[in-house]
């Protein structure tokens, strides 16, 4: 399902690509081997969102080979810290690859293992959350991002109408179901004010009330 018209879509990511040697082979690589990243429309929203709170301290859950992390590690400035968390060993190579040759080495540090049990590790507090795991674990990142966020802080989420699945809540598979399950919840959620936006694959975003 197209969540948005393709003409528009390649219109807007137009606008949205970056003139960036290591973004274009990260966004390279993640074609060539069908790797899902958030894409440079979405990754625009994330340094937007990153700089207009000021972030210096980011949590990411599940991390890829870096693409995320390159967009909040540029809108921390040198004195941010992005955590990026990542289940497969090669993929955190290629990150370290990546972000080192982008000149933000200093600002990541990268952990290998299941996202959750790594994130229990850090106490916060921090300036935003990503959350990026596998769909059937997401409603479990919902606490572990609330013990760490700040007042005013945010918890992202990417792929939150996952290609118009969650449309079909009777014939949900497991992975749908933590999908739907996490957007019950963040709505639910009294700390929380949450709106979900129709980028790419849907990006929800919600900031922890002071």
């Amino acid at each position: 399902m197209d969540l948005v018209d393709p003409d528009i879509d390649r219109y807007l990511g137009r606008w949205a690509s970056m003139d960036d040697p290591v973004v274009a082979e990260m966004e390279a690589l993640a074609g060539e081997r069908g790797f899902p990243i958030v894409g440079p429309q979405v990754g625009r929203l994330l340094l937007a969102l990153a700089r207009s709170i000021g972030a210096r301290r980011i949590l990411e859950l599940g991390s890829g080979f870096g693409y995320s992390a390159w967009w909040f590690a540029t809108a921390t400035g040198p004195e941010g810290r992005v955590i990026l968390t990542e289940g497969s060993s090669d993929n955190a190579v290629r990150a370290r690859d990546f972000l080192d040759r982008a000149g933000l080495g200093e600002r990541v540090e990268i952990r290998v293992g299941d996202a959750l049990e790594l994130a229990l590790e850090y106490h916060g507090p921090f300036d935003i959350v990503f959350n990026d795991i596998d769909k059937q674990d997401y409603p479990r990142a919902l606490p572990v991002a609330l013990e760490r966020l700040r007042p005013g802080g945010l918890f992202i989420t990417d792929n939150m109408l996952w290609q118009g699945r969650v449309l079909d809540e009777d014939g949900a598979d497991e992975a749908t179901r933590g999908v739907l399950d996490l957007t019950r919840a963040l709505y639910a959620e009294p700390d929380l004010d949450t709106t979900i936006l129709p980028i790419r694959d849907g990006v929800s975003v919600s900031v922890l009330r002071g």
